[in-house]
């Protein structure tokens, strides 16, 4: 339970916190350019990035596709393995999608700019987290004597 706070935390305070600078002692928030950053428009980032991948952007593309993905698979290991309730198909997908939504719908408020295919990869990394936690349980179910 505590590796997943530390886990939920660090993520939140990558996406959630408005992006800021000091200068003489005060702290400036930044959301100037946020709303001209945004994107409504489904896979435009992820096919952007993905012709990138092999052109000059490579890095920035793959880690930019690759990130929205990794990091979020833990919270669909984590959920259901921290919660029996969400332990269900249906409500691990509400929940890949909600946890995202809700970053982004965030973002939007604070000034941040977002992405609609951030919310297609993170859903997409929970999903792949919750199969991997159902491989797991099965696997141990498995492995354990009757």
């Amino acid at each position: 339970m505590l590796v997943f706070f530390f886990y939920s935390v660090s993520i939140f305070s990558q996406t959630i916190i408005p992006n800021f600078q000091i200068s003489n002692g005060q702290i400036i928030f930044d959301t100037s350019t946020a709303y001209v950053r945004s994107n409504f428009t489904p896979l435009q980032t992820i096919l952007l990035y993905y012709d990138q991948l092999n052109g000059p952007l490579a890095n920035i593309a793959f880690y930019n596709l690759a990130g929205n993905i990794v990091l979020f698979i833990p919270f669909g290991f984590f959920i259901p393995l921290l919660w029996k309730k969400y332990r269900g198909w249906r409500i691990m997908h509400i929940v890949a999608f909600a946890i995202p939504l809700f970053i982004e719908g965030t973002q939007y408020f604070i000034g941040r700019s977002i992405d609609v295919d951030d919310v297609l990869l993170n859903a997409i990394a929970i999903v792949i987290g919750f199969m991997l936690f159902k491989i797991f349980r099965r696997l141990r179910k498995m492995s354990t004597p009757k």
